[in-house]
């Protein structure tokens, strides 16, 4: 033989009569050499054959036993019976499976409360789940099990426990529907609780309230957690004493036997019609090569090249942080142009109603500042008020409601000592001041998409040293807003939505309020800021 007659697999056997018949002078030859190979293939083969009948004769053996045990007695048993046995066993699995879940996912839920992570909260809500398990298995074994007027005892226990924890679920959702809750606030939602502000009016109480639904949610689910933790257990109970019967036993044992016995036999049959087949393709290859006595087929390579494709994956870190999804600024103007000359106070009065009746709409996860507009606007006063408002889930808008009422509260207790009486008014220093509150409030995970919104209570009209808007009226829009940009007073707002009302005319001419309405429509266009709205009203609607 040469190296490629060594180089085929006798598995091969039709290339290898193939081969052979090439390299052999004669057909004879090829036949013999092939016969012998396929020969010492079944000698090979004794040995796994041997193993195989005599397994095949021993589960013979256990199978008559177990059949003689089962069918050769008065009252055989019939198979009708078993198989409902069966269903029976596996609705028994099906339903412990499932109260199961119920109980882990209860337990987990307690020690995740309690403020274990969660790896641990699942191995602790697992040996809790498994204590009733045992603790059921064994009182069912050795008290219920015979006594049929017990079991009904606690069959019955458990539907009532049941039944009471649909009830009250029942009440819970009827609750939620009607409620008006009002509960103690846990925390301030003013960030200067120092300051002394009056009580916040509580929400109307009625019968219906959050902590009721509470309450009643958590009594259900005591019930639901007892009535899991006793029909755990005696559904392991029930599905240990069906699975161990001993007909039923026997039955599964003699099945299993029997598909073992036909998969024995099959696998000798296939090894047995593998030598037949063997000799068929080594005849197969000894014809084909004798059909090409001059042809000599070169051997096949293949070369195989195996690219891996690497995937990295990032973790995202979650935030537990206060989820904030909106900022707020409001500017109040102070300045004695809103007093009209000290006369009278209505504009500024309708100002901070609006304001407060913009705090007590605000929506939930904002942060919002209130600050006021006088001579030094950026780096003078501080801000009146700042806080921000809770997310609200479903109906349950409590904290919602009670931090608009403690924000709006607080405000009027601030806002009652201020007065218009400003000597200026620096609107672009208080633009720049409120931009540097977003910014301060902002983290490297805070959204772009985040709403910004400017609300302004103003007339509009800047008058400072370095920007005093009624002398420079005169110059035309294009060249004031020129003005504003050398100075370094046009402040980026790109993505902001800007409202300004309360933009009274009192004391200007029509072309006076135009051009000062011109000038801020270019300003905020300038500065990428979408101007929404710019009225004379003070009576706002979101």
């Amino acid at each position: 033989m040469n190296q490629a007659l060594r180089r085929i697999s006798p598995d091969d056997f039709e290339e290898f009569g193939y081969q052979t018949r090439l390299e052999c002078g004669d057909r004879a030859s090829a036949i013999q050499i092939c016969a012998l190979h396929i020969q010492a293939r079944e000698d090979a083969l004794q040995p796994e054959m041997s193993r195989l009948r005599s397994e095949i004769l021993a589960n013979r053996y256990h199978v008559a036993a177990l059949h003689a045990h089962l069918y050769d007695r008065p009252v055989p048993v019939g198979d009708a019976g078993m198989l409902t046995h069966v269903l029976a066993s596996r609705i028994l699995l099906t339903l412990t499976v499932l109260v199961s879940i119920a109980c882990l996912v209860g337990n987990t839920t307690t020690f995740v409360l309690l403020g274990f992570e969660l790896s641990l909260s699942v191995v602790g809500a697992v040996g809790i789940t498994a204590l009733p398990l045992v603790v059921g298995h064994l009182a069912y074994e050795k008290i219920v099990a015979g006594h049929r007027g017990l079991q009904i005892i606690v069959i019955t226990g458990v539907a009532v426990l049941c039944f009471g924890a649909l009830l009250k679920l029942g009440e819970a959702r009827r609750d939620m529907v009607n409620r008006a809750a009002a509960s103690t606030a846990t925390a301030s939602y003013v960030d200067e609780p120092s300051v002394a502000t009056p009580n916040a009016p509580e929400l109307n109480p009625k019968e219906d309230s959050e902590s009721k639904i509470h309450q009643t949610i958590g009594q259900a689910m005591l019930w639901f957690m007892i009535a899991a933790d006793i029909a755990l257990g005696l559904l392991v109970g029930l599905f240990v004493q069906k699975h161990t019967d001993q007909d039923y036993a026997a039955w599964r044992k003699l099945k299993t036997l029997n598909e073992l016995v036909i998969a024995l036999e099959k696998k000798i049959t296939e090894l047995l019609s593998s030598l037949e087949i063997a000799k068929k393709h080594c005849m197969a290859g000894i014809l084909r090569a004798e059909s090409m006595p001059m042809k000599r087929r070169p051997p096949y390579h293949q070369s195989l090249t195996i690219f891996s494709i690497l995937f990295v994956l990032f973790a995202i870190r979650a935030s537990w942080a206060q989820k904030v999804e909106r900022y707020e600024g409001i500017l109040i103007d102070t300045s004695g142009s809103i007093s009209r000359g000290g006369t009278t106070n209505q504009l500024f009065h309708e100002y901070l109603a609006s304001t407060k009746k913009l705090l007590l709409t605000e929506p939930p996860k904002s942060r919002v500042w209130v600050a006021s507009i006088s001579t030094d606007s950026f780096g003078g006063d501080p801000e009146i008020l700042k806080g921000w408002t809770p997310e609200a889930r479903g109906v349950f808008t409590d904290h919602l409601i009670r931090a608009r009422r403690e924000l709006a509260t607080s405000f009027e207790a601030k806002s009652a000592r201020m007065t218009p009486m400003a000597a200026g008014t620096d609107i672009f220093g208080s633009l720049w001041h409120l931009k540097a509150l977003f910014e301060s409030g902002s983290t490297s995970d805070t959204p772009h998409t985040m709403s910004r919104i400017i609300w302004i209570f103003s007339d509009m009209l800047n008058e400072t040293k370095a920007f005093p808007m009624p002398e420079l009226i005169a110059t035309g829009p294009e060249r004031i807003l020129e003005r504003a940009k050398a100075l370094g007073l046009l402040v980026p707002l790109n993505g902001y939505k800007v409202y300004i009302y309360g933009a009274s005319p009192a004391g200007f001419t029509p072309q006076v309020w135009t051009f000062v309405r011109r000038f801020w429509t270019m300003y905020f266009s300038a500065a990428g800021a979408d101007l929404v709205s710019y009225s004379i009203e003070c009576d706002l609607r979101r």
